[in-house]
């Protein structure tokens, strides 16, 4: 193969765990080492990265795309997140994804509460749709990409004037950490040793959060953290098969994936049987590692297969919101009993003890 073919092909298949554009993917990828085609962040972008992930990927909503970012263009200590026009929540709010990005990211004080948001998130900048973000004492560097039309400086100056109102002081216009934001780590820290040993993978996970988009069969992807490990839970319409391997074969590729190691699995999902009853909701619970395992945290990815409780109504949502149409086509297709008429509401888990987060 030519290097011009060789290079095309590295900039396709950088392009399924980033969606950035094919011209972005190429040229990142024309002066850098492609044996090693993702930069690692460095400790303090890292960190940033991190909790950006945290926030943002928590899920709860509907939107376009995965977690409602289409995009992430990555360099070593910089990354520009695209973001959706808007997310749906469940009760069929509509609302700026731009202004949900703030409400979970920009910290404030609340009495009782210590800290909301990112302890230490810091905006630098605003550069048309762009908002720069940074931690305080700065050394790392975060652009989230508003659709065209997004007004950061309203947005902000507004959520600035009501938190103060409401007694919750913004603090993302201080130089360095606030006293609050001290107080903070102080009392919290095992959570935030814990949360700082998972750094590495959340921003691994952001930089390749397009895998969510291209690989998954999941219509609705959520994340948090909890007992030291990041849990992602991916739910897969019935009459879709879970396709669990191939998308651990992506995420885990030893070229473009997270550098992770199975350590435990539990597998619900049988090809030679039928899913079970029409209301229960099967798991397959994947426990990943480093594959150093030097106290780095971990990652338990739970691929869900059921009815979807919002039946009739899912891809209908989706597609208001501007979701491709191919992807819906995969992974809610109207062949599907869930999207092609109303079920039953209750989902009791058929896993003995576990909670059903959605």
């Amino acid at each position: 193969m030519t290097n011009g073919g060789r290079l095309y092909q590295l900039a396709r298949t950088r392009q399924l765990y980033t969606g950035e554009p094919f011209h972005a993917a190429k040229k990142t990828l024309s002066g850098g080492n492609n044996h090693s085609p993702f930069a690692v962040a460095p400790m303090r972008q890292a960190h940033l990265e991190a909790e950006i992930f945290a926030k943002l990927c928590s899920g709860g909503q509907w939107w376009a795309h995965p977690f409602g970012i289409s995009s992430v263009q990555a360099m070593a200590q910089s990354a520009v997140l695209r973001l959706d026009s808007h997310t749906t929540f469940f009760d069929g709010t509509l609302y700026p994804r731009s202004a949900q990005a703030l409400d979970e990211l920009l910290p404030d004080a609340e009495p009782g509460v210590q800290v909301n948001g990112v302890v230490g998130l810091r905006v630098t900048g605003i550069d048309g749709p762009d908002l720069h973000l940074t931690l305080a004492g700065g050394g790392c560097h975060l652009i989230l990409r508003g659709a065209p039309g997004t007004d950061w400086a309203g947005e902000i100056d507004e959520r600035w004037d009501r938190l103060g109102k409401a007694g919750h002081p913004g603090l993302w216009r201080a130089q360095q950490l606030t006293n609050h934001e001290e107080k903070h780590i102080r009392e919290y820290p095992r959570l935030w040793r814990s949360y700082r040993r998972l750094d590495w993978l959340g921003s691994a996970l952001l930089r390749r959060l397009a895998v969510f988009h291209t690989s998954s069969t999941a219509y609705l992807s959520r994340s948090w953290i909890h007992n030291g490990e990041l849990i992602l839970e991916l739910d897969t319409v019935r009459g879709i098969r879970l396709n669990h391997d191939a998308f651990l074969n992506q995420l885990m590729d030893p070229v473009w994936g997270v550098p992770l190691r199975i350590r435990r699995r539990y597998c619900s999902c049988d090809p030679h049987q039928q899913l079970g009853h029409r209301i229960y909701t099967l798991q397959c619970t994947y426990h990943l590692e480093h594959p150093d395992d030097v106290g780095q945290g971990g990652l338990q990815l739970r691929f869900r297969h059921g009815p979807d409780p919002h039946a009739g109504t899912t891809r209908k949502t989706l597609a208001s919101l501007g979701a491709p149409a191919k992807w819906l086509d995969r992974v809610l297709p109207k062949s599907s009993p869930d999207v092609s008429s109303p079920i039953d509401h209750e989902r009791p888990s058929q896993i003995p003890g576990e909670k059903d987060n959605s």
